[in-house]
């Protein structure tokens, strides 16, 4: 910068640029991470609750077997209803979990934007503190240009 020499101390806005841009990386890389996180968990927990209804199901059935209620040629309507209502229990665990994973989600990328939001108004403020310090240092050197006669 021309005006280093003048007096305009700029350095300081440069190093708290410097400070912003690695507390911005290294909570962006946080945020990243955590959202990774919590879709391997929320994938783990869907793949759990798909496996645990899959095996449990033919315990299910085979209940109604041993009472008689199923087999060939029985049309239970107990057991139906009670297929129905397991396969019902199965796709409203697995909907709310695939909510609740995405909504998480969600989360992790709304604070990813508000981060990103924050980072550019506290770059564009160091940077107008910057550009006023050297339009003052600027205005006093022409001051004093006037005073001790065109230096």
């Amino acid at each position: 910068m021309a005006l280093d020499g003048y007096g305009a101390n700029v350095g300081q806005y440069d190093a708290q640029a410097s400070d912003l841009q690695y507390r911005y990386n290294t909570d962006r890389a946080n945020n990243a991470y955590g959202r990774f996180l919590s879709q391997q968990r929320g994938s783990r927990n869907l793949s759990d609750i798909n496996t645990n209804y899959q095996r449990g199901l033919p315990n299910v059935r085979s209940g109604f077997a041993q009472r008689g209620l199923a087999g060939p040629g029985v049309n239970s309507g107990a057991m139906r209803r009670s297929i129905g209502n397991y396969l019902s229990d199965y796709a409203l665990t697995y909907g709310r979990a695939q909510a609740d994973a995405q909504q998480e989600a969600a989360q992790y990328d709304q604070g990813g934007a508000q981060m990103d939001s924050y980072y550019q108004q506290q770059v564009a403020a160091i940077q107008q503190q910057k550009q006023t310090e050297i339009a003052n240092t600027a205005a006093a050197i022409e001051a004093l240009r006037g005073i001790l006669g065109g230096l």
